[in-house]
């Protein structure tokens, strides 16, 4: 009995952690290629000292990549890797899938994305290298893309999402399965 409890989360923390990234990869392919789009299409995520120095709201072309992105983030690579996730798990757990796995699950692939985002995105590549490309014109050399803090805060501000997504998903995976 304990062996089979400690094959089944290591399947659910394997298959949350794996699509987690794979996710993450995709998310960070996503944001540089709108950034090469459009650089501002991220603009709401800057620290507010940055936006004002930027002087500008968000161009059409922003708003339209910005859409484009989210499209493509979370129905083109985050519904389609939730329900790959759900279907490799089930598989792992021989037809076994239930609420709580598929829940954790979920959380899971968005609490390693929003982990990524943060430390690797964030601080990372945005406040540690900040490559030119995720500069705004005119804001060079600001103190502020090396605020950590505020983009920890960020982080935890949408981590609610992680709770709500293993919910829905929970719910969704026991009543299908």
């Amino acid at each position: 009995m304990l062996r089979e409890v400690g094959v089944q989360w290591s399947a659910v923390l394997g298959h949350g952690l794996g699509y987690g990234l794979v996710l993450s990869v995709l998310f960070t392919a996503a944001v540089f290629a709108g950034a090469a789009m459009s650089r501002d299409f991220l603009l709401n995520d800057y620290p507010p000292a940055i936006q004002r120095r930027y002087g500008r709201p968000k161009s059409a072309r922003g708003h339209r990549v910005a859409l484009l992105f989210g499209v493509f983030i979370w129905a083109v690579c985050g519904l389609p890797l939730l329900v790959g996730a759900m279907i490799g798990l089930d598989g792992a757990l021989h037809g076994d899938l239930d609420f709580l796995s598929a829940a954790v699950c979920a959380a899971l692939v968005l609490a390693t994305l929003t982990v990524w985002d943060l430390v690797v995105l964030d601080w990372i590549i945005f406040a540690g290298l900040r490559p030119r490309l995720l500069v705004l014109p005119g804001t060079e050399g600001m103190a502020e893309y090396r605020d950590l803090r505020f983009h920890l805060g960020a982080a935890l501000k949408g981590s609610p999402l992680i709770v709500v997504v293993g919910l829905l998903t929970g719910g969704i995976a026991t009543l299908i399965t």
